[in-house]
């Protein structure tokens, strides 16, 4: 009996981008989450980069698709990586986060990929959000934020 050849395991390396878009309502930083899973789970705006698409324009386009809102990119906030399985394929992936300013547009969800956007006081959202990786990502918008007057108060307040 001949022996059995190892398992061929079926890889493939995903690349998305997204950012936590703040935006200041009555003195205080609100970000736009979206729910997903029939409003159970709760995160920050983002999808896939597509080819000869920067990371930047593909973090700005997707908060734009899912929410409804424009942005402005301030500065990179952190790289998330993980895997996860789909059937047989081992997926690694790996998502940029941008903080971002809010600078028009009203909330509508693109419900053929999510099910609500809301503002969400910022230190509400690292309640909220479903995963710890995008509540370290919100923890250190809010420290930021806490910080740094930028953006300004100016901006314009969230509807």
């Amino acid at each position: 009996m001949r022996p059995m050849a190892p398992a061929r395991r079926n890889t493939r390396n995903e690349h998305s981008s997204g950012g936590a878009v703040i935006a200041i309502h009555d003195g205080v930083p609100h970000v736009a989450l979206i729910a997903t899973r029939g409003k159970t789970r709760w995160g920050l705006p983002k999808g896939a980069v597509t080819e000869g698409e920067t990371s930047e324009a593909a973090a700005l386009r997707e908060v734009r698709e899912e929410t409804g809102l424009e942005a402005r990119i301030v500065r990179p906030l952190d790289t998330i990586e993980y895997f996860f399985r789909a059937g047989d394929t081992l997926i690694q992936k790996r998502v940029d986060f941008y903080l971002m300013e809010y600078v028009g547009g009203d909330l509508e969800p693109q419900l053929s990929e999510v099910d609500a956007v809301e503002w969400v006081e910022l230190s509400s959202a690292l309640r909220r959000a479903s995963f710890d990786s995008e509540r370290k990502l919100l923890e250190i918008a809010l420290r930021e934020w806490r910080a740094s007057s930028s953006p300004s108060s100016s901006t314009s307040s969230p509807a």
